[in-house]
């Protein structure tokens, strides 16, 4: 379970024997249905959270397709050219070297792909100019069915592929503190009411049998392996790829990744031995919506994460 779902567990634990024992007890104003309601209230901020996660995981995965296809563009159209051109032929040759500058960038990040596609659509532009005037005329370079034009067109939506990320983001922070200072303030009353009735078990036998079942050990439970990213890629882009947060994998306990395919499978019935260094799962379909979460065990207990959720779209081409 998550912190938050902890603490509704023990607000819930709390309230019944509030309710049995001492109906009328108030904390700061807030009696047993006071803190079952700000319990309840958890819910829709997890939602706000999940959805806000959401739409971050698309953001990002939209921004690593339209990268994908600047990074084979960017790659493909020059050695396309060089197929195209004879080096024999000073003038085609001299053209050939046109392309260096590009060939100098490793376009392995989203900014080296459009600054070398920048200089690829320079240089490819200059030698369709030479192919067309040619007699007979010759067909421009493309790769795949794809030119200068459709990375030219992928290379302008990136900007703001990439500030949907960032703007995004934000929504998700904001979505996650929401449900975090919450869920704390469930957590801080419900010790305050703990306290509160051991005191008054000192002279209730009875009392202090209820409180038994009262949770107190979630500080004890295993913590929680953030999942970072979910991209689509590997096996003809099909895949997800999950990535996990830095310093979150305890190599002393079970680490666990639980997915579904969302309309085909009831419930997180597919699971697999989390790799620190990333896990893919796949391939689906395009279209397919699939859903993800860790889970890590220890003697202490579960603790599972927040579900990530992607939608396979078409990869990039």
């Amino acid at each position: 379970m998550e912190y938050y779902q902890a603490n509704q567990n023990r607000a819930g634990q709390t309230v019944a024997v509030l309710n049995q024992f001492f109906p009328t007890l108030k904390l700061s104003g807030v009696d047993a249905a006071g803190l079952l309601a700000l319990a309840d209230a958890l819910n829709p901020l997890a939602q706000s959270r999940d959805n806000a996660l959401t739409n971050f995981d698309a953001a990002v995965n939209a921004e690593f397709q339209g990268f994908l296809s600047i990074q084979r563009l960017a790659i493909s159209l020059p050695q396309a050219a060089e197929g195209e051109l004879d080096d024999s032929v000073e003038e085609e040759a001299a053209l050939i070297d046109l392309l260096a500058p590009a060939y100098s960038i490793t376009p392995r990040t989203t900014e080296l792909a459009l600054e070398r596609g920048k200089k690829v659509v320079s240089a490819v532009t200059k030698i369709n100019a030479f192919l067309e005037d040619a007699t007979p005329a010759r067909d421009p370079i493309t790769s795949g069915g794809q030119g200068v034009a459709a990375l030219t067109t992928a290379m302008n939506a990136q900007p703001a592929l990439e500030q949907a990320i960032e703007d995004h983001a934000v929504d998700a922070t904001t979505a996650r503190t929401a449900l975090r200072t919450a869920a704390t303030a469930v957590a801080r009353l419900n010790k305050r009411f703990y306290v509160k009735l051991q005191a008054e078990a000192r002279t209730n036998p009875a009392l202090a049998t209820a409180l038994e079942g009262i949770t107190t050990t979630t500080g004890h439970l295993p913590g929680t392996l953030g999942i970072k990213k979910i991209l689509q890629g590997g096996t003809n882009g099909l895949q997800l790829l999950v990535s996990y947060d830095n310093g979150t994998f305890d190599s002393n306990a079970t680490n666990t990744l639980e997915w579904q395919a969302v309309g085909v499978d009831q419930d997180f019935t597919h699971h697999v031995t989390a790799d620190p260094s990333g896990n893919a799962l796949g391939p689906f379909a395009v279209g397919q919506a699939v859903k993800v979460r860790s889970r890590v065990t220890n003697t202490n207990g579960t603790t599972t994460s927040s579900t990530r959720n992607l939608t396979i779209i078409n990869p990039a081409g």
